[in-house]
């Protein structure tokens, strides 16, 4: 079967996935963001709605929407049901509708359909992580790169930490029976792996370096993972506000202690 039990759709849609039937129309298909002009007029549109001074931080941003859209219902259907959603640049619509500096966007897709490990999970999961990497993101930051400047370190942190919640926080919680989490830390460790770079596209994996233990406690027993980079995010809020792993803010902690 090629498509999605209605208990796995519910799942998914808690996570964006949606028909195009429902597409808005504040969109864009996201093979039109490799288009300059069509890029730059898409950011231009979002960058006062979300609040952003300039394009570099509207290009950070909108990156982190795009990688939480397009990994979450992906990397979550391919963890734990083994099935397969195409999100090649080429099948993706990016909304980008805002209220209030608040995305409401959610990942409609132009097919739905999703294909499943028949003859080998590894050359699957390669092929599948591949469409989505190599096929869309990468060329997504190199462009992002190219019109506004942004550092692609900070795409790729952008992107990074969006893998890193989606398994810590949504794929790999308790109660999860031990086949399904071992073979989504196994599907983890890979995107991890200095071995899968191929799948990016690059000669080294750009996630990888940005992966590291939880550092800094909050309240209760929770710990976060500082960034490495600062996504911007504080330069598009009033009052200004923080990521809760902004590594500014840690900076700031220290000159005070």
């Amino acid at each position: 079967m090629n498509s999605l039990t209605d208990r796995e759709w519910d799942a998914l849609s808690t996570l964006g996935l949606r028909g195009i039937e429902t597409r808005s129309s504040d969109s864009i298909d996201t093979q039109k963001l490799l288009d300059d002009e069509l890029c730059l007029k898409t950011l231009n549109t979002i960058m006062p709605a979300l609040g952003a001074s300039t394009l570099r931080v509207t290009a950070s941003l909108v990156m982190k929407r795009i990688a939480f859209l397009t990994l979450a219902s992906f990397l979550y259907g391919m963890s734990r049901y083994d099935k397969g959603l195409d999100v090649s640049i080429n099948n993706c619509i990016f909304e980008y509708p805002l209220e209030n500096r608040l995305w409401k966007s959610q990942f409609p897709l132009k097919t739905t359909q999703i294909s499943k490990p028949e003859k080998g999970r590894d050359s699957w999961r390669k092929r599948r992580l591949t469409k989505a990497f190599s096929g869309n993101l990468t060329l997504l930051v190199r462009q992002l790169r190219k019109l506004t400047g942004v550092s692609e370190s900070i795409l790729w942190e952008n992107i990074a930490v969006r893998v890193f919640s989606i398994y810590e926080r949504r794929v790999i919680v308790s109660g999860l029976d031990e086949t399904t989490k071992k073979k989504a830390e196994s599907d983890f460790l890979y995107l991890l792996s200095s071995d899968s770079s191929e799948i990016y596209g690059l000669d080294r994996n750009p996630i990888a370096p940005f992966y590291f233990k939880n550092s800094i406690k909050e309240e209760g027993d929770t710990s976060v993972r500082i960034r490495k980079t600062c996504c911007y995010y504080y330069l598009a809020t009033d009052p200004t506000e923080y990521c809760n792993n902004c590594p500014l803010c840690k900076t700031a902690k220290k000159a005070l202690a």
